[in-house]
Protein backbone atom coordinates (compact mmCIF):
# COMPACT_ATOMS: atom_id res chain seq x y z
CA UNK A 1 0.00 0.00 0.00
CA UNK A 2 0.92 3.55 -0.79
CA UNK A 3 2.13 5.93 2.07
CA UNK A 4 -1.26 7.29 2.77
CA UNK A 5 -2.09 3.87 4.23
CA UNK A 6 0.52 4.36 6.62
CA UNK A 7 -0.40 8.24 7.52
CA UNK A 8 -3.44 9.02 8.98
CA UNK A 9 -4.77 12.42 9.94
CA UNK A 10 -5.80 12.53 13.62
CA UNK A 11 -9.98 12.27 13.62
CA UNK A 12 -10.01 15.03 16.01
CA UNK A 13 -6.86 18.03 15.27
CA UNK A 14 -3.69 17.47 13.39
CA UNK A 15 -0.99 15.67 14.56
CA UNK A 16 1.37 17.49 17.31
CA UNK A 17 4.88 19.14 15.55
CA UNK A 18 7.46 16.86 14.65
CA UNK A 19 9.62 18.50 17.02
CA UNK A 20 7.61 16.95 19.82
CA UNK A 21 8.80 13.13 19.43
CA UNK A 22 11.85 11.72 21.06
CA UNK A 23 15.35 12.46 19.74
CA UNK A 24 17.60 9.46 19.22
CA UNK A 25 19.46 7.98 22.76
CA UNK A 26 22.68 7.05 23.12
CA UNK A 27 22.38 3.82 24.84
CA UNK A 28 24.96 0.84 25.92
CA UNK A 29 22.51 -1.26 24.14
CA UNK A 30 19.19 -1.37 22.08
CA UNK A 31 16.64 0.68 23.85
CA UNK A 32 13.36 2.08 21.90
CA UNK A 33 11.30 4.79 23.69
CA UNK A 34 8.02 5.23 22.82
CA UNK A 35 6.15 8.69 23.39
CA UNK A 36 2.80 9.33 23.44
CA UNK A 37 0.85 12.42 23.35
CA UNK A 38 -3.06 12.58 23.37
CA UNK A 39 -5.15 15.99 22.73
CA UNK A 40 -9.04 16.23 22.74
CA UNK A 41 -10.86 18.23 20.58
CA UNK A 42 -13.75 18.93 22.80
CA UNK A 43 -11.96 18.50 26.20
CA UNK A 44 -14.48 17.12 28.69
CA UNK A 45 -15.07 14.64 31.43
CA UNK A 46 -16.84 12.09 29.08
CA UNK A 47 -13.71 12.31 26.05
CA UNK A 48 -11.44 12.21 28.95
CA UNK A 49 -13.03 9.42 30.89
CA UNK A 50 -13.24 7.39 28.20
CA UNK A 51 -9.27 6.62 28.40
CA UNK A 52 -8.68 3.56 30.11
CA UNK A 53 -7.25 4.27 33.87
CA UNK A 54 -3.59 3.21 33.31
CA UNK A 55 -3.55 4.70 29.71
CA UNK A 56 -2.95 2.59 26.66
CA UNK A 57 -0.42 -0.13 26.14
CA UNK A 58 2.55 -0.31 23.59
CA UNK A 59 3.84 -3.59 22.92
CA UNK A 60 7.18 -4.28 20.79
CA UNK A 61 6.94 -7.12 18.47
CA UNK A 62 3.66 -8.60 19.84
CA UNK A 63 6.00 -9.99 23.13
CA UNK A 64 6.82 -7.06 25.44
CA UNK A 65 4.26 -4.70 26.21
CA UNK A 66 4.49 -2.13 29.20
CA UNK A 67 1.78 0.51 30.31
CA UNK A 68 1.66 3.84 29.29
CA UNK A 69 -0.09 7.18 30.05
CA UNK A 70 -2.09 9.29 27.69
CA UNK A 71 0.69 11.58 27.75
CA UNK A 72 3.65 9.25 28.50
CA UNK A 73 6.90 7.79 27.61
CA UNK A 74 8.49 4.18 28.52
CA UNK A 75 11.81 2.81 27.21
CA UNK A 76 11.84 -0.53 26.47
CA UNK A 77 15.70 -1.91 26.82
CA UNK A 78 17.45 -5.02 25.57
CA UNK A 79 16.30 -5.33 22.01
CA UNK A 80 18.23 -6.90 19.34
CA UNK A 81 19.74 -4.90 16.90
CA UNK A 82 17.05 -4.70 13.57
CA UNK A 83 13.75 -3.86 12.57
CA UNK A 84 10.99 -4.02 15.44
CA UNK A 85 7.27 -3.26 15.57
CA UNK A 86 5.89 -1.14 17.54
CA UNK A 87 1.92 -0.69 18.49
CA UNK A 88 -0.63 0.54 20.39
CA UNK A 89 -3.35 -1.17 22.09
CA UNK A 90 -6.65 -0.77 24.74
CA UNK A 91 -7.34 2.66 22.26
CA UNK A 92 -11.26 3.99 23.08
CA UNK A 93 -13.00 4.08 19.37
CA UNK A 94 -13.88 7.57 20.33
CA UNK A 95 -10.00 8.61 19.43
CA UNK A 96 -7.75 7.95 16.50
CA UNK A 97 -3.87 7.68 16.21
CA UNK A 98 -1.45 9.35 14.06
CA UNK A 99 2.39 9.90 14.01
CA UNK A 100 3.55 13.05 13.96
CA UNK A 101 6.16 12.71 11.00
CA UNK A 102 3.37 11.58 8.46
CA UNK A 103 4.64 8.18 8.05
CA UNK A 104 3.35 4.50 9.33
CA UNK A 105 0.70 4.43 11.77
CA UNK A 106 -0.33 1.91 14.45
CA UNK A 107 1.55 -0.40 14.14
CA UNK A 108 4.65 1.17 12.88
CA UNK A 109 8.26 -0.74 12.22
CA UNK A 110 11.26 0.98 13.79
CA UNK A 111 14.71 0.06 12.80
CA UNK A 112 17.35 -0.20 15.94
CA UNK A 113 21.37 0.01 15.45
CA UNK A 114 22.95 -1.88 18.33
CA UNK A 115 24.08 0.56 20.76
CA UNK A 116 22.25 3.42 19.47
CA UNK A 117 18.78 3.59 21.66
CA UNK A 118 15.79 4.70 18.65
CA UNK A 119 12.21 5.91 19.54
CA UNK A 120 8.98 5.97 18.20
CA UNK A 121 5.99 8.98 19.31
CA UNK A 122 2.35 8.25 18.80
CA UNK A 123 -0.42 11.18 18.75
CA UNK A 124 -3.96 10.59 19.78
CA UNK A 125 -6.89 12.76 19.17
CA UNK A 126 -9.70 12.28 20.96
CA UNK A 127 -13.47 13.60 20.53
CA UNK A 128 -16.55 13.60 22.11
CA UNK A 129 -18.23 11.20 20.17
CA UNK A 130 -19.31 8.01 19.68
CA UNK A 131 -21.41 5.16 17.80
CA UNK A 132 -25.02 4.10 17.58
CA UNK A 133 -25.96 0.29 16.85
CA UNK A 134 -29.51 -0.22 15.25
CA UNK A 135 -31.23 -3.36 14.93
CA UNK A 136 -34.65 -4.46 13.39
CA UNK A 137 -36.39 -7.32 14.10
CA UNK A 138 -39.52 -8.22 12.20
CA UNK A 139 -41.82 -11.22 12.64
CA UNK A 140 -44.83 -11.99 10.06
CA UNK A 141 -45.35 -13.00 6.33
CA UNK A 142 -44.46 -10.62 3.40
CA UNK A 143 -41.96 -8.24 5.21
CA UNK A 144 -40.88 -6.41 2.04
CA UNK A 145 -37.44 -4.97 1.26
CA UNK A 146 -36.56 -3.51 4.90
CA UNK A 147 -36.79 0.31 5.87
CA UNK A 148 -34.80 3.64 6.46
CA UNK A 149 -33.41 4.66 9.72
CA UNK A 150 -33.21 8.28 10.27
CA UNK A 151 -31.15 9.87 13.19
CA UNK A 152 -32.26 13.26 13.98
CA UNK A 153 -33.31 14.11 10.79
CA UNK A 154 -30.40 13.74 9.13
CA UNK A 155 -28.32 10.94 8.33
CA UNK A 156 -29.94 7.38 7.07
CA UNK A 157 -29.33 4.49 5.96
CA UNK A 158 -31.36 1.69 4.34
CA UNK A 159 -32.06 -1.43 6.93
CA UNK A 160 -33.58 -4.92 6.78
CA UNK A 161 -36.39 -6.22 8.18
CA UNK A 162 -34.31 -8.65 10.02
CA UNK A 163 -30.76 -6.02 10.08
CA UNK A 164 -28.14 -3.77 11.71
CA UNK A 165 -26.66 -0.40 10.69
CA UNK A 166 -23.96 1.45 12.24
CA UNK A 167 -24.10 5.48 12.77
CA UNK A 168 -20.37 6.58 13.80
CA UNK A 169 -18.97 9.82 14.43
CA UNK A 170 -22.40 10.63 16.90
CA UNK A 171 -21.38 13.40 18.94
CA UNK A 172 -22.29 12.52 23.05
CA UNK A 173 -25.39 13.71 23.15
CA UNK A 174 -29.25 12.78 22.96
CA UNK A 175 -30.17 11.28 19.79
CA UNK A 176 -33.43 11.60 18.29
CA UNK A 177 -33.90 7.51 15.66
CA UNK A 178 -36.76 7.55 13.37
CA UNK A 179 -38.04 4.26 11.45
CA UNK A 180 -39.43 5.07 8.45
CA UNK A 181 -40.68 3.32 5.16
CA UNK A 182 -42.38 0.29 6.60
CA UNK A 183 -45.13 -1.47 4.18
CA UNK A 184 -48.73 -0.86 4.56
CA UNK A 185 -49.26 -4.64 5.59
CA UNK A 186 -46.63 -4.59 8.97
CA UNK A 187 -47.12 -2.35 11.88
CA UNK A 188 -43.91 -1.16 14.59
CA UNK A 189 -44.39 -2.52 17.82
CA UNK A 190 -44.03 1.23 20.35
CA UNK A 191 -43.22 3.74 18.62
CA UNK A 192 -41.06 4.36 15.69
CA UNK A 193 -39.16 7.38 16.96
CA UNK A 194 -36.96 6.64 19.86
CA UNK A 195 -34.61 8.93 22.18
CA UNK A 196 -30.96 7.91 22.68
CA UNK A 197 -27.89 8.69 24.54
CA UNK A 198 -24.65 8.11 23.14
CA UNK A 199 -21.58 8.33 25.28
CA UNK A 200 -18.01 9.24 24.17
CA UNK A 201 -15.95 6.15 22.88
CA UNK A 202 -18.68 3.77 23.01
CA UNK A 203 -21.59 2.49 21.31
CA UNK A 204 -24.85 3.02 22.20
CA UNK A 205 -27.68 0.83 20.79
CA UNK A 206 -31.29 0.76 19.98
CA UNK A 207 -34.06 -1.76 18.51
CA UNK A 208 -37.20 -1.71 16.65
CA UNK A 209 -39.81 -4.50 16.23
CA UNK A 210 -42.58 -4.85 13.70
CA UNK A 211 -44.89 -7.70 12.29
CA UNK A 212 -46.54 -8.20 8.91
CA UNK A 213 -49.52 -9.54 7.46
CA UNK A 214 -49.96 -11.63 4.25
CA UNK A 215 -50.44 -9.85 1.47
CA UNK A 216 -52.71 -12.91 -0.11
CA UNK A 217 -55.03 -15.78 1.33
CA UNK A 218 -54.59 -19.15 1.99
CA UNK A 219 -52.28 -21.61 3.47
CA UNK A 220 -49.45 -23.86 2.11
CA UNK A 221 -46.92 -26.33 3.22
CA UNK A 222 -43.26 -25.30 3.85
CA UNK A 223 -40.31 -27.86 4.26
CA UNK A 224 -37.44 -26.79 6.29
CA UNK A 225 -34.39 -29.47 5.63
CA UNK A 226 -30.28 -28.99 7.36
CA UNK A 227 -27.69 -30.53 5.77
CA UNK A 228 -24.38 -30.49 8.38
CA UNK A 229 -20.87 -31.33 7.27
CA UNK A 230 -17.35 -30.71 8.66
CA UNK A 231 -16.35 -31.82 12.06
CA UNK A 232 -17.52 -31.33 16.18
CA UNK A 233 -20.89 -31.58 14.58
CA UNK A 234 -23.08 -29.88 16.92
CA UNK A 235 -24.61 -32.28 19.04
CA UNK A 236 -28.17 -31.49 19.64
CA UNK A 237 -29.42 -29.90 16.77
CA UNK A 238 -30.70 -26.98 16.21
CA UNK A 239 -34.56 -24.86 16.34
CA UNK A 240 -36.03 -23.40 12.43
CA UNK A 241 -38.25 -20.58 13.12
CA UNK A 242 -40.75 -19.94 10.39
CA UNK A 243 -42.24 -16.37 9.94
CA UNK A 244 -40.79 -15.26 13.30
CA UNK A 245 -43.44 -16.71 15.43
CA UNK A 246 -43.82 -21.36 15.30
CA UNK A 247 -40.69 -23.07 16.04
CA UNK A 248 -39.54 -26.79 16.05
CA UNK A 249 -36.63 -28.55 16.88
CA UNK A 250 -34.33 -30.06 13.98
CA UNK A 251 -31.59 -32.71 13.60
CA UNK A 252 -28.33 -31.75 12.34
CA UNK A 253 -29.30 -33.30 9.29
CA UNK A 254 -33.05 -33.67 9.02
CA UNK A 255 -36.27 -31.75 8.39
CA UNK A 256 -39.46 -29.81 9.51
CA UNK A 257 -42.96 -29.20 8.08
CA UNK A 258 -45.07 -26.37 8.64
CA UNK A 259 -48.36 -25.19 7.83
CA UNK A 260 -48.19 -21.55 6.99
CA UNK A 261 -49.93 -18.67 5.20
CA UNK A 262 -49.52 -18.15 1.41
CA UNK A 263 -46.67 -15.54 0.52
CA UNK A 264 -43.18 -14.94 1.23
CA UNK A 265 -42.39 -16.56 5.04
CA UNK A 266 -38.91 -15.69 6.63
CA UNK A 267 -36.62 -18.60 7.86
CA UNK A 268 -34.49 -18.47 11.05
CA UNK A 269 -31.96 -21.15 11.98
CA UNK A 270 -30.73 -20.38 15.77
CA UNK A 271 -29.17 -22.90 18.55
CA UNK A 272 -26.06 -23.47 16.07
CA UNK A 273 -22.89 -24.16 18.04
CA UNK A 274 -20.34 -21.55 17.79
CA UNK A 275 -18.41 -23.26 15.95
CA UNK A 276 -20.70 -23.78 12.96
CA UNK A 277 -21.65 -21.63 10.27
CA UNK A 278 -24.77 -21.56 8.86
CA UNK A 279 -24.26 -20.79 4.95
CA UNK A 280 -23.01 -17.50 5.33
CA UNK A 281 -26.27 -16.58 7.26
CA UNK A 282 -29.18 -18.05 9.27
CA UNK A 283 -31.70 -15.98 7.65
CA UNK A 284 -33.81 -16.43 4.42
CA UNK A 285 -37.39 -16.32 2.50
CA UNK A 286 -39.38 -18.88 1.01
CA UNK A 287 -42.30 -18.10 -0.72
CA UNK A 288 -45.14 -20.30 -0.42
CA UNK A 289 -48.41 -20.51 -2.94
CA UNK A 290 -51.67 -21.00 -1.70
CA UNK A 291 -52.64 -24.84 -1.38
CA UNK A 292 -49.10 -25.57 -2.82
CA UNK A 293 -45.48 -26.48 -1.29
CA UNK A 294 -42.41 -24.77 -1.03
CA UNK A 295 -38.70 -26.03 0.46
CA UNK A 296 -35.46 -24.58 1.79
CA UNK A 297 -32.45 -26.08 2.58
CA UNK A 298 -29.88 -24.92 5.04
CA UNK A 299 -26.70 -26.33 4.43
CA UNK A 300 -24.51 -25.56 7.64
CA UNK A 301 -20.45 -26.52 8.12
CA UNK A 302 -18.84 -27.02 11.77
CA UNK A 303 -15.33 -26.80 12.14
CA UNK A 304 -12.80 -27.70 15.26
CA UNK A 305 -13.44 -24.97 17.84
CA UNK A 306 -11.24 -22.28 17.86
CA UNK A 307 -9.84 -22.96 14.15
CA UNK A 308 -11.75 -20.53 12.52
CA UNK A 309 -12.19 -16.76 12.19
CA UNK A 310 -14.26 -14.86 10.08
CA UNK A 311 -15.16 -10.81 9.90
CA UNK A 312 -16.20 -7.87 7.74
CA UNK A 313 -15.97 -4.04 8.55
CA UNK A 314 -14.74 -0.90 9.13
CA UNK A 315 -11.54 0.70 10.69
CA UNK A 316 -12.00 4.49 11.31
CA UNK A 317 -15.07 6.57 11.61
CA UNK A 318 -17.08 7.94 8.73
CA UNK A 319 -18.39 6.98 5.59
CA UNK A 320 -15.88 4.71 3.18
CA UNK A 321 -15.55 7.62 0.76
CA UNK A 322 -12.17 8.38 -0.73
CA UNK A 323 -9.60 10.49 0.95
CA UNK A 324 -11.46 9.45 4.12
CA UNK A 325 -9.30 7.78 7.19
CA UNK A 326 -11.18 4.78 6.93
CA UNK A 327 -10.27 0.88 6.28
CA UNK A 328 -12.93 -1.64 5.21
CA UNK A 329 -11.84 -5.39 5.84
CA UNK A 330 -13.47 -8.72 4.65
CA UNK A 331 -11.96 -12.41 5.51
CA UNK A 332 -12.77 -16.00 6.60
CA UNK A 333 -9.38 -17.83 7.66
CA UNK A 334 -9.05 -21.13 9.24
CA UNK A 335 -6.57 -23.50 10.53
CA UNK A 336 -5.99 -25.84 8.51
CA UNK A 337 -4.61 -22.42 6.11
CA UNK A 338 -7.66 -22.08 3.17
CA UNK A 339 -9.50 -18.65 3.50
CA UNK A 340 -9.34 -15.25 2.42
CA UNK A 341 -7.97 -11.56 3.46
CA UNK A 342 -8.89 -8.39 2.16
CA UNK A 343 -8.23 -5.09 3.63
CA UNK A 344 -9.14 -1.65 1.43
CA UNK A 345 -7.68 1.55 2.51
CA UNK A 346 -9.85 4.73 1.55
CA UNK A 347 -7.31 7.19 2.54
CA UNK A 348 -4.86 5.70 -0.45
CA UNK A 349 -6.28 6.99 -3.73
CA UNK A 350 -3.84 6.09 -6.51
CA UNK A 351 -3.07 8.49 -9.81
CA UNK A 352 -5.33 6.44 -11.22
CA UNK A 353 -8.22 7.33 -8.88
CA UNK A 354 -8.51 3.67 -7.53
CA UNK A 355 -8.22 3.04 -4.34
CA UNK A 356 -5.54 0.94 -2.37
CA UNK A 357 -6.24 -2.82 -1.75
CA UNK A 358 -4.09 -5.69 -0.13
CA UNK A 359 -5.66 -9.19 -0.18
CA UNK A 360 -4.52 -12.77 -0.19
CA UNK A 361 -6.74 -15.48 -2.13
CA UNK A 362 -5.83 -18.42 -3.77
CA UNK A 363 -9.14 -18.56 -5.81
CA UNK A 364 -8.39 -15.42 -6.86
CA UNK A 365 -4.68 -15.47 -7.14
CA UNK A 366 -2.51 -18.02 -7.04
CA UNK A 367 0.49 -16.55 -5.95
CA UNK A 368 -1.27 -15.29 -2.72
CA UNK A 369 -1.98 -17.52 0.13
CA UNK A 370 -2.46 -18.51 3.64
CA UNK A 371 0.99 -19.39 5.34
CA UNK A 372 0.65 -20.06 9.13
CA UNK A 373 -2.62 -19.38 11.78
CA UNK A 374 -2.05 -19.12 15.69
CA UNK A 375 -5.32 -19.70 18.01
CA UNK A 376 -4.28 -16.87 20.17
CA UNK A 377 -2.80 -13.32 20.42
CA UNK A 378 -1.50 -11.70 23.60
CA UNK A 379 -2.35 -8.49 21.82
CA UNK A 380 -6.03 -9.09 22.47
CA UNK A 381 -7.75 -8.38 26.08
CA UNK A 382 -8.55 -12.14 26.41
CA UNK A 383 -5.87 -13.60 24.11
CA UNK A 384 -7.71 -16.78 23.43
CA UNK A 385 -10.56 -14.92 21.66
CA UNK A 386 -7.96 -13.96 19.05
CA UNK A 387 -6.74 -14.92 16.23
CA UNK A 388 -2.89 -13.79 14.08
CA UNK A 389 -2.23 -15.61 10.82
CA UNK A 390 0.33 -14.84 7.92
CA UNK A 391 -0.26 -14.68 4.74
CA UNK A 392 1.69 -13.83 1.34
CA UNK A 393 -0.90 -11.05 -0.40
CA UNK A 394 -1.15 -8.68 -3.19
CA UNK A 395 -0.54 -5.22 -3.41
CA UNK A 396 -1.30 -3.79 -6.64
CA UNK A 397 1.76 -5.46 -8.53
CA UNK A 398 3.21 -6.07 -6.00
CA UNK A 399 3.50 -9.75 -3.82
CA UNK A 400 4.24 -8.89 -0.23
CA UNK A 401 4.34 -10.93 3.40
CA UNK A 402 1.95 -9.71 6.38
CA UNK A 403 0.03 -10.25 9.56
CA UNK A 404 -3.08 -10.19 11.14
CA UNK A 405 -4.11 -10.09 14.72
CA UNK A 406 -7.83 -10.50 14.94
CA UNK A 407 -9.54 -9.98 18.65
CA UNK A 408 -13.17 -11.11 18.95
CA UNK A 409 -13.62 -9.22 22.40
CA UNK A 410 -16.60 -8.01 22.05
CA UNK A 411 -20.36 -8.54 20.23
CA UNK A 412 -21.19 -7.46 16.74
CA UNK A 413 -21.54 -3.16 17.37
CA UNK A 414 -20.02 -3.27 21.13
CA UNK A 415 -17.14 -1.03 19.60
CA UNK A 416 -14.55 -3.94 21.70
CA UNK A 417 -13.40 -6.28 18.53
CA UNK A 418 -9.81 -5.11 16.98
CA UNK A 419 -8.15 -5.86 13.64
CA UNK A 420 -4.29 -5.16 13.30
CA UNK A 421 -2.80 -5.57 9.81
CA UNK A 422 1.11 -5.29 9.17
CA UNK A 423 3.38 -5.92 5.92
CA UNK A 424 6.70 -5.82 5.40
CA UNK A 425 7.73 -4.37 1.88
CA UNK A 426 11.74 -3.71 1.82
CA UNK A 427 11.39 -0.49 -0.68
CA UNK A 428 9.03 1.05 2.17
CA UNK A 429 9.54 -0.64 5.60
CA UNK A 430 6.73 -2.26 8.06
CA UNK A 431 3.43 -0.87 7.11
CA UNK A 432 0.02 -1.21 8.57
CA UNK A 433 -3.28 -0.25 10.20
CA UNK A 434 -5.13 -1.43 13.19
CA UNK A 435 -7.69 -0.24 15.78
CA UNK A 436 -11.05 -1.15 16.85
CA UNK A 437 -13.82 -2.94 15.03
CA UNK A 438 -15.84 0.82 14.46
CA UNK A 439 -19.07 -1.02 12.14
CA UNK A 440 -19.08 -4.67 11.48
CA UNK A 441 -17.55 -7.78 13.21
CA UNK A 442 -15.26 -10.02 14.04
CA UNK A 443 -16.24 -13.71 14.89
CA UNK A 444 -13.82 -16.34 16.28
CA UNK A 445 -15.31 -19.93 16.39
Amino acid sequence: MAAALLAVASACEEPQSPDSRPQLLLTDGAALAVNVNTTFAIPDVSSVSSIPPGGFVAWVDDSASQAVGANGVVTFSGLAAGDHKVALYSIPMNCTVSTPDKGPNNPRGVSLIAGVGGAAAFSLGCGSWGELFVTTNTAGVDLGSGYTVTVDGGASQPIAAHGNVTFTQLYAASHSVVLSGVPGNCIVSGPNQQQVNVSAGQTASIGFSASCTPLGSGTGTLTITTGTIGSNLDPDGYTVTVDGTTSQAIATNGSATFTVPAGANPVALSGVASNCWANGANQGTVTVPAGGTGTATLAVTCFVPGSRVSGAGQLGMGAATPQNNVQTFDFDVRADLTGRFSITAYDDVHTDGSIANVFADASRDPATFIKAYRTSSSACNDPSRGVEFDAIGRDGPDIVPFTVIACDDGSQGSGRDFLSFFIFKPSAGGIGRSGMVTSGDIVKQ
